[in-house]
This record gives structure tokens, sequence and C-alpha cells, in this order.
């Protein structure tokens, strides 16, 4: 298992209390503290983009213990248009679906030097660690937790979640909201820090930690009240007393205590051999600790979808339910609107002093359509419904939809390998420890042996950047083609086991598929050799009949000893 028990606290009345557990208690919360400060900068924008975008995701809606309930009030208070939650949802399933679908492969296993994939069995094993590892994935919720977090930076900037081990499935994946943890960066500008509040009830916090929980929390489970919330601090952060060389020694530490209890008790210290997390962000500015988010490009566009949206319902309620002006006494039963008594006006008369013109609700409506418009572009939704808002004559094929949106396309590109670099990388890798640990893997050939594994992505936006090259080759390798027709020699130019290679690659083509180097020897060889035999085969009939011919020319004599055989020869 991933955790390492340091202190023990079982067995003891109420949780255990020493130096080592003050001082660390003591750093934790005072790095919380700090984190605490540098995140409070982005709180009031995250609470705004999530009200106008997606309001069951932030913990910034409600100060109340039961979240949920106010996430509800403030969706049913504040939100006239959904349009945002729409783009927003368009974006998080073309992210997840471009890039880690589980319906196809988005990553294969290369070894770091080239060279050694031809070596015998490697390729056969990469396969089968692919393989493997796309069962475990599939197995675990993996899947649904990549997928919140893509949501999570769209909207935010910044996602969280955390895998850790599990005894039945490999590894549960603990999806975070923005608005529960805070992260720190290492020297190289990479998130290596993540604090967490992790809230549970009575009855999970003893589960969880036995009786290293605080006394009043044992006092609630042993009144049964299992179900009271119990707060609960979470600490991720490299140990700083790890030494590679001793055994056992854990790169990652892990630190759990309750904020309710002894100022100085800790529930639990564990380790981690491998990063247990990942907190990728869409964008950063300069040194930043949190993202920059497509919904906070969009959050203005969102705040006035909501202002024009409510202000052409106000329209369309003075257009229905105009205020009216009627004499005293005079009253209007069953009619809508506003009903106002004026002395002056004659019993006959009901006026009407402003009627809205119906051009007001038009105009509000085009404002409308401009904000969907800056929604869409700024979240990406109009790239991922491409072909479904293209104008113009349908249908459209695949180079053209592919030159359309390869503009939009490379904007996304510096999106897509931090992705790769902050989340997927240190996902598969923690995946990769779990499952080393575990024993779910095939042995490890001799010829890699220590060697490094590199992973190379092949989702469908991958590919999408890497079309580019494709292109190239198919157009510098068609050329070739059609001057080959009037010089031959012009396919010498081109190394066509390189241009397979590389179109190989750059097309996600699994690694098994493609042959090595020395199996191509191998083919080429014993193709050799059977066209060499059937040459020999093609010959001896030939071969035989000017044996006989020669024979007969060396006894034909043409006088004076000499046959005709040496006439015909020169001399």
């Amino acid at each position: 298992m991933a955790d390492r028990p340091i202190l023990s606290t079982r067995g003891q009345a109420g949780p255990l209390v020493d130096e080592r557990s003050r001082a660390i208690r003591k750093h934790c919360e005072m790095r919380l503290g700090e984190l605490k400060s540098i995140r409070s900068d982005y709180e009031k924008e995250a609470e705004q983009i999530a009200r106008f975008a997606q309001p069951a995701r932030s913990r910034f809606l409600s100060n109340s213990k039961d979240q949920n309930s106010g996430r509800r009030r403030q969706w049913n208070r504040t939100l006239f248009d959904p349009h945002g939650i729409e783009a927003f949802r368009t974006l998080t399933n073309g992210m997840t679906s471009g890039l880690s679908s589980a319906s196809r492969p988005w990553f294969t296993l290369k070894t770091g030097d080239d060279a050694m994939m031809d070596e015998p069995g490697v390729r056969a094993w990469l396969s089968e660690v692919e393989r493997r590892m796309y069962t475990f994935f599939a197995r675990t919720n993996f899947y649904g937790a990549v997928k919140a977090g893509y949501g999570e930076m769209g909207l935010f900037g910044t996602e969280a979640c955390v895998m850790v081990e599990h005894w039945q499935v490999g590894a549960v994946c603990h999806s975070l909201t923005f608005g529960e943890y805070w992260i720190a960066m290492s020297d190289a500008m990479v998130p290596d820090t993540l604090y967490r509040l992790c809230s549970m009830s009575v009855k999970q916090a003893v589960d969880t930690f036995g009786d290293a929980v605080s006394r009043p929390v044992m006092a609630m489970y042993d009144r049964s009240q299992y179900d009271k919330p119990v707060e609960i601090y979470h600490a991720i952060e490299p140990d700083p007393d790890h030494d590679p060389r001793r055994l056992g020694s854990k790169a990652w530490r892990s630190v759990y205590w309750e904020t309710g209890g002894n100022s100085g008790s800790l529930l639990k210290v564990s380790g981690y051999s491998d990063q247990p997390f990942w907190a990728p962000r869409w964008d950063v500015v300069g040194g930043d600790t949190y993202g920059v988010s497509p919904g906070m490009e969009a959050l203005p566009a969102l705040r006035e979808l909501q202002m024009q949206t409510k202000r052409r319902n106000e329209a369309i309620d003075a257009m229905v339910k105009p205020e009216k002006i009627v004499p005293p006494g005079v009253r209007l039963t069953g009619e809508p609107g506003r009903t106002v008594t004026a002395s002056g006006v004659d019993k006959a008369g009901v006026v009407i002093p402003y009627e809205m013109p119906y051009q007001v609700v038009g105009a509000i409506g085009a404002e409308i359509e401009k904000c969907k418009q800056q929604i869409d572009g700024l979240s990406f939704a109009d790239l991922f419904n491409a072909i479904t808002n293209m104008r113009g004559v349908q249908p459209r094929n695949m180079e053209e939809i592919a030159a359309r949106n390869e503009e939009k396309l490379t904007q996304l590109g510096p999106v897509i390998e931090r992705v790769g670099n902050e989340k997927l990388e240190v996902a598969i890798d923690r995946a990769f420890g779990i499952m080393s640990r575990g024993g779910m893997l095939p042995p490890v050939p001799e010829a890699i042996g220590g060697m490094q594994i590199n992973v190379e992505f092949v989702s469908i936006l991958q590919q999408m950047q890497r079309m580019v090259g494709i292109g190239q080759i198919e157009r510098v390798v068609g050329f070739v083609g059609n001057l080959a027709a009037a010089h031959p020699e012009a396919l010498d130019k081109i190394d066509f086991d390189e241009a397979i290679d590389e179109y190989g690659y750059r097309a996600g083509t699994p690694a098994k598929l493609i042959r090595t180097a020395d199996q191509v020897a191998d083919i080429r060889n014993q193709r050799a050799q059977a066209q060499q035999a059937q040459q020999a085969a093609a010959m001896a009939p030939v071969a035989k009949d000017g044996a006989a011919a020669a024979e007969l020319l060396s006894r034909t004599d043409m006088g004076g000893g000499q046959s005709l055989l040496n006439r015909m020869l020169p001399a």
C-alpha cells in the first residue's frame, strides 16, 4: 500500500501527542495559513464564475455547512440564462474526448533510447503494459475524475485530484473542486504540494483513524451521532526527511489532523513513493501559483448575458403587463400587471403612460446573441462544435473542416502540452507505481532493465496537431512518386523506412504494428534468397541446353585436328 505508518496512534486513549507530532502539526498549520492567503486573491472571481457558469462546482457560494443547499439557492436566484453552463460543458466533454477518452487509446509507451525498441521482446512488453494500464484505469473511477478535472481547469484555471491505492479496485481518485484545496510550487515551477479540506462524518473519521480521533469525536461516536460533521485537513508535500538511500523512505509525506482536536495531535502520518496527486493549470502568468482560465476571460460576457437576459424578460413583461392609470374607484379585477389609481381621469378612460416598443426585445436579443458568441469563443465551445455550427453549404469534407479550425486548434496547443506534463504523465506514473508494487505488470525484459520508459500521447487532439507533419510527408512522397514515373532514380532520394516510422509516430500507431529494423532485414534477406532460388531454377534448363550444344561443337571436326568449338572461340 502507498501509506506507510510513521506515527502509530492505534490503541492509544486519544491521539498521540509528542514533540515530533507537535512540530509537524505546527509546520502544517503555519503553511496552510500562508496557502490560504495566496488563494484568497482568486476566491471572489471563482465565486462569480461558478454562479454564472456552474453553480454545482464551487465551494464559495454558501457559508452553510450544507453546501448542496447553498448552491441550489444561488442557482435559483441569480441564473437567468444557462448558456454559460452549456458552453463549459462542451469544453469539458471536448477536452475529455480529445485528450483522455475511455473509448480509444490516448497514450503509448516507448523506451528512452529509440534503438532499444528493436531489442527482442521490448515492443511486446510495452504493448502488454499499455493494455494492463488501460484495464487498470477502466476499473477505477479515473475517467470520471479526469472529466471533472477538465471542467475545473476550464472554469477556474486549476484542478486537483488525489489518487490513493485501494485494496479492491486498485486505486480511487478523489476529484477536488476549487475552494477545498490549496497548492504550492516547487523550484521547477510545477505543483508539488497540496493541502485539502476533507470533511468527514463522525463514523467515517472513526472508521478511518480509529481511536486517534479527538475525545469529543469519540464521545459523539459512542452516542451514535454518526453523521455529525468533522473538519479534517490533509497535507501532501515532499518529505523533508526523505533519503533515497534508506530502505522504505518515501518521497512524499501525508499528514492528517483534526481542527477540533488537541493542538499538537495528528490523526495519521504516512508516505507515498510517487506523487499521489496532480494539479494542472490551464495557463499561468509569470510565477503565479494558480492558473488563468477561459472562465476568467469569459466572466464579463457571462455577467452581461445574465443582465441582458433579465432586461429582455423585463421588457417582455412590460409589453405583456404594462402599467395602467385608472380613475379612482375603478378596479380592474383579474387584469394582469400593476394598476394605479389617480384623480382627474375619466371613468371610461384607462391610460397606459408608457408602451414598450416591440423593437426593444429584438435589440436586446441581438446583444444576448453577441454575448453567447463571445462565451462560445472564449470557452472554445465553437471549436468542439465546429461541424455542428458550421455555416455555409453542407456537407463539408474532413480536409476543409481541419483547415478551417487549424488556427483555433493551435490556440489549445500550450494547454494540451501542460495537461500532458502536469496531469496525464503524473497519473500514468502514479498508476504504473501502484501496479508495479502490486505485482500487476509482466516481468521486465533484460534489455531494458532499469531504463527509463517515456510516455507518448496519441489522443485525438495530439494527433490533430501532428497532422500538419503527416500532410508534409504525404505531399513529399506523392511528389516523388509522380516524378519517378519519368525518372525512376528519384525514388533513391527517399528513405521509405524512415518515412513509415515517422508517419506511424505522428499518427499514433501502436508500437507493435511497426516491425523492428532487424525483423525487416530478416524478411528482406529471406525474400532475396527466395528470388535467387527462383532465378537459379529458371536458368537451369538454359544452362543444360548450353552445355549440350558446347559438347556437340567440340566433337565436330573441321579438319587439321581442330573442332568447330575451337574455331568459334576467339584466338
